[in-house]
């Protein structure tokens, strides 16, 4: 009974010894993984880790032109437009005295009464004097014109032109009736009349004083609130 007492202490000193050896093994096993190593066992890296790096966004070149600068738009000065058969730039006869105004190159005379219906109102180019006129009627809108500056004709009569090249241009020209009983083809002054579009409304009024032309204007084929 004593002998098996002392096998049975000595069993189990042994199984403690061995249980301690294992476990001093396991620990030095652990201790011996390289760092930056991972066990099979080891918990998953972060997916923000593993997310593929964010591409960047190029830089625009500095010498790349700017898109929020505004193109400039040209325009012809008025002094330089056209006068055609029956408009200069915008201004076109018939036209009412809201869409001249919308253009911003008129001004209406100053101490005139409010348009009506058959009411003529004077007005003139913006930048000029009230002598660069024109004049509306409430009912048919713009019914005269008047031209300044370089304002030509697209067949070049303007101010200083002769009276040579008036005929040339527009052949079958006639003279406004004011009294002067001169024939026609020896005129040397007044309103000459020249209708290049039939049907347009509008015609040209050419004042010439000494064989050279004075003014261009725009009138209506509709008589009134001019002479």
């Amino acid at each position: 009974m004593h002998r098996l007492a002392q096998v049975f202490g000595a069993t189990t000193l042994v199984a403690l010894v061995a249980a301690c050896s294992n476990n001093t093994t396991q620990h030095e096993d652990a201790a011996a993984v390289p760092a930056g190593l991972t066990s099979s066992t080891a918990a998953p890296a972060d997916s923000a880790n593993d997310a593929p790096a964010a591409t960047p966004t190029p830089r625009a070149s500095a010498s790349a032109s700017p898109t929020s600068q505004p193109v400039k738009a040209t325009h012809t000065d008025p002094a330089d437009l056209n006068i055609h058969p029956d408009h200069i730039g915008p201004l076109k006869i018939g036209m009412s005295l809201r869409a001249a105004k919308a253009t911003g190159l008129i001004v209406v005379n100053a101490g005139q009464e409010t348009p009506g219906p058959e009411t003529c109102v004077a007005a003139h180019w913006k930048g000029q004097s009230d002598r660069v006129w024109m004049v509306f009627n409430g009912k048919y809108g713009l019914r005269a014109l008047d031209s300044f500056g370089d304002q030509k004709t697209p067949e070049g009569i303007k101010p200083g032109s002769t009276l040579a090249a008036v005929r040339r241009a527009y052949p079958h020209l006639t003279w406004r009736i004011d009294g002067d009983e001169t024939p026609d083809a020896q005129r040397t002054g007044g309103d000459a009349l020249v209708d290049v579009v039939k049907g347009d409304g509008a015609h040209y009024r050419i004042n010439v004083q000494k064989g050279k032309v004075t003014d261009v204007q725009l009138e209506s084929d509709r008589t009134g609130c001019y002479e």
